[in-house]
């Protein structure tokens, strides 16, 4: 006959770690975390790497660009300049036979007590302030002088009459007497009075020509950048 054995006691269950598991899956999660955050870091790194290359070799360009366009403004500048000298001149030379007029009406207006020594042009003052108005560097109103004569009268009424003439010449705003000192020519133990007159340019009708080539250059570089806008 066959016995069995029975065994009366309990059997041991096995404990789960749990703890153990849940620092398990944490230390896995670190781990991933770290290796998810040095793979950002070298993207990162990367990106920046090209972008900054980038940027230097837009920076290049643009300095270059600028390097252009900072030269093309000097061209330009002084292009405008260059032109604008030549216009003046251009325009000035145009009144050159103002001066041969000018003397032709002072010999016509002279009175027959008096008569002229020195004949002194001053347009070189005139040629300087026009051209320093036009680069807005001179106002209007200024006193600039035209010419200067002297000579010799046998009366004070002589040489106010020729003042008096000397306003009727066009573009001549102002004359002044300078002085007017009487001596005796001991040759002919005569009396006369030296004088000295100094005529003043009226500058607006030369203004007026400098605004009027003035404003044409400005519709003609509005004109150039509505074309540049619109190519």
């Amino acid at each position: 006959m066959t016995r069995g054995t029975i065994n009366l006691l309990p059997k041991e269950e096995k404990k789960r770690d749990v703890k153990g598991i849940v620092l398990n899956i944490f230390m896995v999660l670190v781990i991933l975390l770290f290796i998810s955050i040095i793979l950002i870091s070298v993207f990162i790194f990367e990106i920046d790497s090209v972008l900054t290359s980038r940027l230097s070799d837009y920076e290049s360009v643009n300095a270059k660009i600028q390097d252009q366009v900072n030269k093309l403004k000097v061209y330009n500048d002084f292009n405008n300049k260059v032109s604008n000298k030549k216009e003046l001149i251009e325009d000035l030379k145009k009144n050159e036979l103002v001066w041969s007029k000018i003397i032709y009406d002072i010999g016509r207006f002279m009175p027959e007590g008096a008569y002229i020594k020195t004949f002194d042009a001053r347009g070189s003052q005139l040629y300087s302030y026009l051209e320093e108005y036009r680069e807005g560097e001179a106002s209007e109103g200024k006193n600039i002088i035209a010419f200067s004569i002297t000579g010799d009268a046998g009366e004070y009424t002589d040489i106010l009459k020729l003042v008096i003439e000397l306003k009727k010449i066009e573009n001549i705003n102002t004359v002044w007497i300078q002085s007017m000192v009487k001596n005796t020519v001991t040759e002919n133990n005569i009396e006369v009075i030296n004088f000295t007159i100094n005529t003043f340019w009226e500058t607006e009708p030369f203004i007026e020509d400098i605004e009027k080539i003035n404003k044409s250059e400005d519709e003609d570089t509005l004109e150039t950048e509505i074309e540049e806008i619109n190519s």
